[in-house]
């Protein structure tokens, strides 16, 4: 898949493919073209094609497209799900009507929509946002009960192309015909499962329209994957390969430290070194023998304390990577532990859980940093990095992301159930992933996997991207013939090997 648009970026596109000889009318017939192509390929002379048409521009899409059609000999009819039409595309597109094309208005063709062969949504376009009204649900409940074809022109009605949020009775397609480019909201969760598969065809506007468009997303796929892992060369050692010291754990959240350090050794790191509490390597050491330990100081509650950094920032100095912040707990101690290590260390930090919630107190010290640091927040670690509600960043959680990695300099892998790897003017988006994730342990997975991958040398955007690609794509092979409802941490760990090899031998 090529770029990805947020719908601010194809706004721009389509007034600027003006430049390049190309109108909006132009633009909307071309995409009635497309539409229409995609229409007849899914009929037969015989088909009863409807297509629902909104007031707007998707609208006269859809009156365009019906025209296309009644050209060919189809005998498509159109419902006014909104009323007339009434942008100026829309309007003269509708006065342009061929007179065998048959016109509805909603309120008396609810039957008639459940009984297409072909039912076509040209209601909504980018702009709709929110809950569909009380007035139309009717048209949708209709739809639900079609067992006909659907399409979606541009994007499912009922779905938010900028977040993918989506209205329960969203018109839930078999194909959505999206143009130019993919539109971010139709790949996120919940949207993307209204769209079926996600057709994107070509109107005619030219990619120059694109070249000053910020920021580039582009989804990261097996491909890029694969392209990303190092070589390993034969004579490598534990040397060769990194080496990560971890700030985690406590006495009240032991298991978090353990999880993100198997998760580092199972993904490829040569050495790990994790500083916790003295009860945590009591507790862990007794079985996981391949990292070493070092006992830190501790409160009386069994959170280290500032006085840790010195000891810290020496091992840094033989280590390649630092993680910070699985189980370590937030205490003003690790407001100022955390401080510390970030203005002071000089690898690359991947900083996760409570040493993001150590960091809202302070965090412009981001701005004193020597080296990359990576952030890893869930939506309720973002809105508090970025002093909002977690209403307001699932509204819009890529541009938080964005503006967060651009004021600190700063990677920022913004995990859901898809998730964005931002680092500046690029963004990656991630997709892979099942519910099995949806359970304690695996943030403390996600980080110890980046963290690993940093100290092996990868650029912190690829660490962060291909963290998530291998932490969801491993969830989806572990859950093989099992349900996610039963798969825990530990069993992702050891699906990890099975899941490198794969990918380092696919085709």
């Amino acid at each position: 898949m090529d770029r990805i648009l947020t719908v601010e970026q194809m706004t721009f596109c389509e007034h600027e493919a003006e430049k390049y000889g190309v109108s909006l009318a132009q633009l909307m017939d071309n995409a009635a073209a497309q539409l229409a192509e995609v229409i007849a390929s899914n009929s037969s002379a015989s088909s009863k094609i409807v297509l629902l048409i909104g007031k707007g521009n998707n609208g006269g899409d859809g009156l365009v497209a019906a025209n296309l059609l009644a050209e060919q000999g189809l005998k498509p009819a159109v419902v006014l799900c909104c009323g007339e039409p009434d942008t100026d595309l829309s309007s003269a597109a509708y006065a342009r009507l061929d007179k065998s094309v048959e016109v509805l208005k909603a309120e008396n063709a609810l039957d008639f929509i459940e009984d297409a062969d072909v039912l076509v949504d040209c209601i909504f376009g980018t702009g709709f946002h929110g809950s569909l009204r009380e007035n139309i649900l009717p048209v949708f409940r209709a739809c639900k009960k079609c067992e006909g074809m659907k399409i979606a022109c541009n994007l499912p009605s009922g779905v938010n192309a900028r977040n993918g949020q989506a209205d329960k009775l969203s018109f839930k397609a078999d194909v959505t015909v999206t143009f130019h480019r993919g539109k971010l909201g139709l790949y996120l969760q919940p949207a993307v499962d209204f769209c079926g598969e996600i057709l994107v065809k070509d109107i005619g506007i030219d990619e120059r329209c694109e070249n000053t468009l910020y920021p580039v997303i582009t989804p990261f796929d097996v491909v890029k994957a694969r392209a990303s892992l190092p070589f390993r060369p034969a004579d490598g050692h534990k040397g060769t390969f990194g080496k990560v010291v971890s700030v985690a754990g406590s006495e009240s959240y032991i298991g978090a430290a353990g999880l993100s350090a198997m998760a580092a050794m199972r993904t490829g790191v040569g050495l790990f070194e994790l500083c916790t509490a003295k009860s945590v390597v009591n507790s862990l050491s007794a079985g996981m023998y391949e990292c070493t330990y070092s006992a830190m100081k501790t409160d009386k509650d069994g959170f280290m304390v500032a006085e840790n950094a010195e000891t810290i920032l020496k091992k840094c100095e033989k280590a390649s990577s630092l993680l910070i912040g699985c189980g370590l707990g937030h205490t003003a101690e690790t407001e100022k532990l955390v401080a510390e290590l970030i203005e002071k260390a000089e690898i690359p930090i991947v900083l996760d859980a409570d040493g993001i919630n150590s960091l809202c107190p302070n965090i412009d010290v981001l701005l004193k940093k020597k080296s990359t640091v990576i952030l890893t927040p869930h939506p309720a670690e973002l809105a508090r990095l970025c002093g909002v509600t977690v209403g307001e960043v699932m509204s819009d959680r890529l541009g938080f992301a964005y503006r967060l990695s651009e004021k600190y300099g700063v990677t920022v892998l913004a995990k859901s159930a898809d998730t964005f790897a931002v680092d500046g003017g690029k963004v990656y988006l991630c997709t892979e992933g099942t519910t099995a994730l949806a359970k304690g342990g695996s943030g403390d997975m996600l980080a110890g996997i980046v963290s690993s991958y940093v100290a092996q040398g990868f650029d912190a955007l690829d660490a962060a991207a291909l963290g998530s690609f291998t932490l969801g794509s491993t969830a989806l092979l572990a859950g093989y013939k099992r349900s996610e409802r039963g798969i825990i941490a530990r069993d992702v760990i050891d699906a990890l090997p099975r899941f490198l090899y794969d990918l380092e031998n696919a085709d």
